[in-house]
């Protein structure tokens, strides 16, 4: 599973940037010395493009790792021989520990780099107009990975928003070079999430391939980081921009294709461009199966299109199983899969449906948004009774459906942890256990790699601290 968060950082020839950055043992604590040998490096438009891709190829990809956490897939025949996917599904402190570290360390790398970034920009010279826009719309691409990386690291490091949002957060950097900071306040990390959002999208842009940042991007991360913290008008108002933006050739049945096949395309809003094969862990073997099957919750209607594409029929332990499909059954195929999908339109469509049903008098708007979408699928349409817990709870069953395996909802089981997750035995036949809303274990420990060195940083509840 480990190949799949691999970091591949490209030489881009400026004094050792990049490979400074992954000889430093701890994040927050990389002397700008030992980083950057040349404070000229980047001097040019290209070299400061360079040091951006380094930040895209850096970041890292846990979205099978929380996939195997959260409620997409339930245990085959074969899940046994592979302990270290065993034990993340079984949610062995363990596993989850060593998954935190990785993590940790991977993200404040690339916070790093965009903090470098941006700090030297004011030495790159632009003799004209368009030198200047495209320096313009680099420095906002680089604030929009950083609010990426704070807003995972905050939606896994730290209890869900709404327990205390003047709780413990995760660290904010406040320039380069070593610090010990504390960590801020929840609230803290929004308002700097935000802030960096708000100052992307201020810069017009609009790349004609889905591999890079765009304004677009900001606003629906903009649009995550409002639901996540409740405020629930500003979240519909930021996702109803791009709803508004999309056009009804994304979700025909070829336009949902075009999201698992190698071109870039216009049904995204934002993916990686991947150069190394994707969820290729998930396979045990190319004729004996995979480790894991979809989970028996996802069930998809006879019409709905989806289905071809999420759902895998391969034969295992004597049966027909429905393995996962999207990137492994392009690996099954034989297809290349060029894009790690991030950010799409029909994300849109649920943003606002959610954001509307946790409003008063607003649950016909939530039903519209949700409908609307199904209709595009070939599913049927809601109850029109649906309100409260039962409409919120429908509308994330149908966006399970929608991203199951792509490690959404994880994190939506966390944020609103208004049910348990159940662990299956074998194909999904059987509950075996159940991860209570309370437990420890769904805000990650801080690494030991940070409290050995930082003794101003806090554990969360439950973990060991190392110093």
């Amino acid at each position: 599973m480990m190949k799949m968060r691999k970091n591949i950082f490209r030489s881009i020839g400026m004094g050792g940037i990049v490979g400074s950055l992954m000889l430093s043992a701890c994040t927050l604590d990389i002397p700008l010395e030992d980083q950057y040998s040349d404070p000229d490096a980047i001097a040019t438009v290209q070299n400061a493009r360079s040091l951006l891709t380094s930040a895209y190829i850096a970041y890292p990809h846990a979205e099978y790792d929380l996939s195997v956490l959260g409620p997409d897939f339930c245990p085959t025949s074969l899940t046994g021989k592979d302990s270290e996917q065993k034990n993340l599904y079984n949610w062995q402190d363990n596993s989850i520990s060593k998954l935190s570290q990785q993590l940790w360390l991977d993200y404040y790398n690339v916070i790093s780099v965009c903090d470098v970034l941006q700090e030297r920009l004011s030495n790159v010279k632009c003799e004209n107009e368009e030198g200047q826009k495209k320096l313009a719309v680099i420095e906002a691409e680089s604030y929009t990975m950083e609010a990426m990386c704070y807003f995972n690291l905050l939606r896994l490091f730290s209890p869900a928003y709404d327990l205390d949002p003047q709780g413990a957060g995760i660290i904010l950097k406040n320039r380069v070079g070593v610090e010990f900071p504390s960590r801020s306040t929840k609230s803290e990390c929004v308002r700097e999430i935000r802030t960096l959002l708000q100052k992307a999208l201020l810069v017009e842009s609009a790349p004609d391939r889905n591999g890079w940042l765009s304004k677009d991007a900001a606003t629906y991360l903009l649009a995550e980081l409002e639901l996540y913290a409740g405020n629930y008008e500003a979240a519909a108002e930021n996702a109803k921009q791009l709803v508004e933006k999309a056009k009804p050739a994304y979700f025909t049945e070829s336009g949902y294709a075009k999201l698992w096949e190698e071109a870039s395309c216009a049904e995204r809003i934002f993916a990686f461009n991947q150069s190394a094969p994707i969820y290729v862990s998930l396979e045990y073997d190319e004729k004996e199966g995979d480790y894991f099957a979809v989970t028996p919750e996802v069930v998809f209607e006879e019409d709905d299109y989806r289905s071809a594409f999420s759902i895998y029929p391969f034969e295992m332990d004597g049966e027909e199983r429905r393995l996962f499909g999207k990137y492994n059954k392009n690996n099954k195929e034989g297809h290349k899969n060029s894009y790690l999908n991030v950010m799409r339109y029909a994300g849109a469509y649920f943003i606002c449906a959610e954001a509307y049903s946790h409003l008063p008098g607003q649950e016909g708007k939530a039903r519209a948004y949700l409908n609307e979408y199904l209709s595009y699928c070939g599913a049927s349409p809601i109850s029109d009774y649906l309100e409260g817990e039962d409409l919120i709870n429908t509308i994330l069953k149908e966006k399970l459906k929608e991203f199951v395996g792509e490690g959404v909802a994880y994190f939506d089981m966390k944020r609103l942890h208004n049910k348990g997750l159940q662990r299956w035995n074998r194909w999904g036949k059987m509950s075996v256990g159940l991860v209570d809303v309370s437990d420890y274990r769904w805000t990650f420990p801080i690494p030991s790699s940070e409290t050995k060195n930082n003794e101003n940083v806090t554990q969360n509840e439950g973990w060991p601290i190392n110093r």
